[in-house]
């Protein structure tokens, strides 16, 4: 539907006639990113400066006209594909980074810039910003937060997700909002992260700077199999060991990536794995002997120690060329993203070998190994009609096998429009309603980088719900009667922050179960009402460690009231009764899910504002970690969004969510 000449007008007065393009030439350069997807816009904005974000939106919010927000358009999904046409805001201007902080740790920059030019400024200042996605030359700071793009050293360090302190974001309404975790409440921007501009447009990002590490130590081992490659990484991950990064790849991808740049991977071995270590020097000593003997147990063929800093830098400037040089064989190269618990890789290898040698269909395996997220490069040649539907059946039957072992079909890519239909693969229609209310609570006109991430017309096509345990079906018949009644009620634990005097609530103190303690993936399964003394003396008995206090505090507390927000990062999957009384579940044993809404930061310090949380699977630590001290307990306020995504959760309007 063509934009209406009123509204390009007043476009042109807003961000100046140069920067609305309308030509066709403009039109079809925006119409692509890395993906297969080919949608053109109606419209390109060319954003001068963030201030006129707001105007702009509002302008298009008024006339119901789609926008989709990009930069560099580096993802493989198809997010930045404009399906209902409208406008691209295109960010590439915003690429100044406004300030450099390293006495708090933190920058403020613009969304536009290149995550490289970041890493560039802040290494005189002996910084470094730890997500590192292999595109990191290219692609854009905000780029990496819409997606959740974290890279290599997301093992140790954690993504993107983990490095945002603070954002400036405009609303698909055209309101600007600024959200910080030093605010406390529910993370929302957590739920931001991964969004994949379908939320909103970030037009200004605090992120975390870290110290360079003094000690770094790079090895490169080669296999006789990928299997015994993948099998390594099962057995570090299950003996505690934290390297920086895990990277394996098989001996085409070595192939393709030394004919491309030289970076001295031996070509005749069949799989490699690069190791890095980095912190205290005895501790990597330590460390990198274990690896060693670990690699030999598995068959290594050699085990290589990277003696000077030239040889470290080729060897990753190898690994981050790894799309160029597949991209060097064939017109066409699709990149998967799947995420499994890492005791699952060696079981999710074979099964994606079989999938590539049915389908007759060529790839690249590459992982993020240590993450348990794989990036097999399919090549092909996309006017091949046969070949191309071979290579879509392979993709989504890789995808459905990440679900089937544990896994997500999304680590760090997103999913877009590529990998949308898979959605109903892996959640079920609970879950898929909850990411759609939180995209109609926030874009209620549907307009902000619309028909992306939630499947169209789901409805039947979602995997069953799985059955409810008796204890949590109790509270679910509790909550129903509620509803039945209209009798208003509130979430609690033990009580012993939010002292509610509600007549009436619905508690998590009949579940106080440890489910799972999981030496293979080094994570914990248990009940939001277990209390964190007898957490703590079960993990004592297991000689394993969390960063949570002993105290008479729940699970569910000490992740619900705010407290403790360095416990975040460490829970991997949620399961939570909803106030409408649906059920919900998202993540598990896997580190990295860019697959939706991240629901863990919807509810994380929320204080039972959008539900009870029912079940918790968290990381847990082969050594003794510092435990942070508990912050002050504060009442949470909403602010705007927040209020708009607990009316649409408690359509009831029964749920008790102030002091009595």
């Amino acid at each position: 539907m063509p934009i209406p000449q009123t509204v390009l007008h007043k476009l042109e007065t807003l961000v100046g006639k140069e920067n609305l393009l309308t030509d066709e030439a403009s039109l079809l350069l925006h119409a692509y990113d890395c993906s297969l997807s080919r949608t053109r816009p109606d419209a390109v904005v060319v954003i001068p400066n963030a201030s006129v974000i707001p105007s702009v939106v509002t302008l298009l919010a008024a006339h119901k006209i789609p926008f989709v927000p990009r930069a560099a358009a580096t993802n493989h999904a198809g997010s930045c594909a404009a399906l209902k046409g409208g406008v691209i805001l295109n960010l590439t201007r915003l690429n100044h980074i406004l300030q450099i902080d390293t006495q708090h740790g933190f920058a403020w920059v613009e969304p536009g810039v290149i995550t490289a030019q970041l890493q560039e400024a802040l290494a005189p200042l002996g910084f470094f910003y730890a997500p590192d996605p292999a595109s990191e030359r290219i692609c854009t700071i905000g780029g990496n937060a819409a997606q959740n793009a974290s890279g290599a050293r997301c093992m140790k360090y954690g993504g993107t997700l983990d490095h945002l302190l603070a954002a400036e974001v405009v609303l698909p309404s055209g309101k600007t909002i600024f959200l910080s975790r030093r605010e406390g409440g529910p993370d929302l921007l957590g739920l931001l992260c991964g969004s994949e501009g379908t939320l909103g447009i970030i037009t200004k990002l605090q992120v975390k700077i870290l110290p360079q590490v003094e000690h770094i130590q790079t090895f490169l081992a080669t296999f006789p199999s990928l299997q015994d490659c993948v099998q390594t990484v099962t057995d570090l991950v299950s003996l505690g060991i934290t390297p920086r990064c895990v990277e394996a790849m098989d001996k085409l991808t070595a192939q393709a990536i030394e004919g491309f740049v030289q970076a001295g991977y031996p070509t005749e071995a069949e799989s490699l794995l690069i190791l890095e270590l980095d912190g205290d020097l005895s501790q990597i000593k330590q460390d990198s002997q274990t690896l060693e003997k670990l690699c030999q147990r598995r068959g290594s063929l050699s085990f290589v120690t990277a003696t000077t800093e030239e040889r470290r830098h080729k060897l990753w400037v190898g690994r981050k060329a790894a799309y160029a040089a597949m991209a060097r064989l064939a017109p066409n190269v699709m990149v998967g993203d799947g995420t499994v618990p890492r005791s699952e890789l060696p079981t999710a290898l074979q099964k994606v070998r079989k999938i590539l040698d049915e389908n007759k269909v060529y790839a690249g395996l590459l992982f993020h190994a240590g993450d348990g997220n794989f990036h097999p490069h399919l090549i092909f040649d996309e006017r091949n009609k046969p070949e191309t539907k071979r290579l879509n059946t392979a993709l989504k039957q890789i995808l459905q096998v990440c679900v089937d072992c544990g896994g997500t079909i999304s680590g760090e890519h997103g999913i877009g429009v590529e990998k949308r239909a898979v959605m109903a693969y892996q959640y079920d229609k609970p879950t898929l309603d909850l990411f759609t209310k939180i995209k109609q609570a926030t874009d209620p006109a549907g307009i902000a980088n619309p028909l992306k991430i939630i499947p169209v017309n789901y409805g039947e096509k979602t995997r069953a719900p799985l059955s409810l345990s008796p204890s949590i079906e109790k509270l679910a018949e509790q909550l129903r009667l509620f509803i039945q009644a209209k009798t208003p009620y509130a979430v609690i634990g033990k009580n012993l922050q939010l002292k509610t005097t509600a007549p009436y609530t619905l508690s998590t103190c009949t579940l106080d179960k440890i489910i799972d303690i999981d030496l293979k993936n080094y994570t914990v399964t248990a009940e939001a009402g277990l209390p964190l003394d007898i957490l703590q003396s079960a993990l004592t008995a297991r000689g394993v460690y969390n960063t949570l206090p002993t105290t008479r505090d729940t699970l569910g507390g000490a992740f619900s009231s705010g407290q403790f927000p360095h416990f975040y990062s460490q829970v991997l999957g949620i399961e939570a009764l909803l106030p409408d009384g649906s059920y919900v579940r998202y993540g598990g044993k896997f580190t990295k899910n860019a697959a939706g809404y991240n629901l863990i930061r919807l509810f994380a310090g929320a204080q039972g504002k959008f539900g009870l949380v029912t079940k918790l699977t968290f990381k847990i630590f082969a050594t003794p970690q510092p435990i942070p001290d508990a912050q002050p307990f504060q009442p949470l306020t909403l602010n705007s969004w927040g209020q708009a995504l607990q009316q649409a959760l408690d359509k009831h309007h029964l749920l008790v969510t102030e002091e009595r």
